[in-house]
């Protein structure tokens, strides 16, 4: 829409919202406000949403998620200093506050140190992938340098004693605030390393203001989680807070909860796997013993009814000199019929085949004669045969041309032209009609008469 003539004619409501949002989001794209949160609600969506608010006024306000990570979640009554722009909804027409960075008020100056602190180790190298160490899969010993009574810890364990209890921990105690914490966070980092016993250290807190965990954006801490040989899990916190030590340590953790469950992953999973082979194993060896169990029973019950037959027959037992000689007289007959049993053999399968060598030429003989005998006789009957069809096949073309004379005759004593002959003619009309009576024709019409050699073309004149 042009501005000169805005004035000049009537605005729909569409056009209102569209110059406005316009003209606000263009003008008013960066603004640092002061003001007093109330009204705090965050969304399941996970933005923020609230009212910046003084004595006198009010407006309302949003953070993004994506710009939360800089960010610690406020409360109602937090004085803070927000940075944004303004945006007005054109379908409701609500105008909004749109905060990228936020801080409370006195801490600003803390978070502009410690975002040029993180610039000029990023600028080191310090944040580089390729400069940090591996978490190891096999971890016999974790070290945790935290405060001895603070949230962190009891976290820690209650997480390892669920997921590996028999994992080594390792606590070196710590300051996690205040004066002196960060030399004493670095101090716990390097007496690990020199202790060298460790598979892999966590270092963190539970959560707080900017303030109380600015001790793990310190140089101290940042050299020697930097300097640390064994691989560093840094844990400051929740989700949202982001100290420089999550930025140089070889693993950022959301919690200390999470760094836990990172360091007992496999130690988990592989007791995981015990527990569902040791249930599996148990299960196959009941399985087992109860078949086992089953089957001893039938043999017992097999061996019982066993020693009673041999009891019930024991008196009727042989010797075993008894049994020798029984078995060698039996032996000593079943030669001799087997001897006799297979000269019986041989003398019938001689006789047999003679006999069958001699049936054979027998039979051969008598085929030959019989075929010599058929082929002559079928020889005969051919010729008979033949001699019969050749009489049949003249005596019927014979009669059938007498037949087909006499139809010829008679078929041309009925054809019109014999009648034709004997002086008779046939009168049509042009199309071919026969004309039988005087009705068939009228005066004028043109007939032709037929006679027998041509036709004779007339015009009827009275009918």
């Amino acid at each position: 829409m042009e501005t000169y003539d805005l004035f000049d004619r009537t605005l729909t409501v569409s056009e209102a919202n569209t110059l406005i949002h316009a003209t606000v989001e263009e003008i008013f794209y960066s603004l640092s406000i002061e003001g007093e949160i109330s009204g705090f609600r965050p969304a399941s969506s996970g933005h923020w949403y609230f009212t910046l608010k003084d004595s006198s006024a009010a407006l309302d306000a949003a953070v993004f998620r994506s710009a939360q990570y800089s960010m610690v979640m406020p409360e109602n009554g937090d004085l803070v200093i927000a940075e944004g722009s303004l945006s007005y909804y054109t379908k409701t027409g609500k105008l909004t506050f749109i905060i990228r960075k936020m801080t409370k008020k006195g801490d600003g100056n803390l978070l502009e140190i410690i975002e040029k602190r993180k610039d000029y180790y990023r600028s080191l190298g310090y944040f580089d992938e390729d400069k940090k160490k591996p978490i190891p899969e096999e971890i016999t010993k974790l070290g945790v340098v935290t405060s001895p009574t603070g949230a962190a810890i009891r976290d820690i364990l209650n997480i390892t004693k669920r997921r590996a209890p028999s994992l080594d921990i390792l606590l070196f105690p710590t300051a996690v605030q205040g004066e002196g914490a960060a030399e004493n966070i670095a101090s716990r980092i390097r007496q690990a390393n020199n202790f060298d016993e460790c598979s892999v250290l966590i270092v963190g807190r539970g959560g707080g203001s900017q303030e109380d965990l600015s001790c793990f954006s310190e140089p101290e801490v940042i050299e020697a989680i930097h300097n640390s040989s064994i691989p560093v899990i840094s844990a400051v916190g929740h989700e949202i807070d982001w100290p420089i030590s999550d930025f140089v340590a070889d693993r950022r953790a959301p919690t200390p909860s999470a760094a836990a469950e990172i360091v007992t992953e496999t130690i988990y999973r592989r007791r995981e796997r015990l527990e569902k082979a040791k249930m599996l194993s148990s299960s196959m060896m009941k399985e087992k013993l109860f078949d086992a169990s089953s089957r001893l029973e039938r043999c017992l019950h097999s061996l019982t009814e066993m020693e009673k037959r041999i009891l019930r027959y024991k008196g009727r037992i042989p010797s075993t000199e008894d049994l020798r000689k029984l078995l060698m007289l039996r032996m000593q007959n079943a030669e001799t019929r087997l001897a006799f049993a297979e000269e019986a053999i041989e003398r019938e399968i001689l006789k047999k085949t003679a006999s069958s060598m001699q049936n054979i030429h027998m039979l051969l003989n008598e085929n030959q004669r019989a075929i010599e005998s058929l082929i002559t006789m079928d020889t005969q009957s051919i010729s008979v045969l033949k001699k019969e069809a050749t009489a049949a096949i003249k005596d019927k073309t014979s009669r059938r041309g007498t037949a087909l004379s006499s139809l010829m005759k008679e078929t041309e004593a009925l054809s019109p032209l014999s009648i034709l002959k004997r002086g008779y003619s046939v009168t049509t009309d042009t199309s071919g009609r026969i004309i039988k009576k005087i009705r068939d024709v009228e005066n004028g019409s043109e007939i032709i008469t037929r006679v027998t050699d041509g036709k004779i073309h007339s015009i009827v004149r009275e009918a």
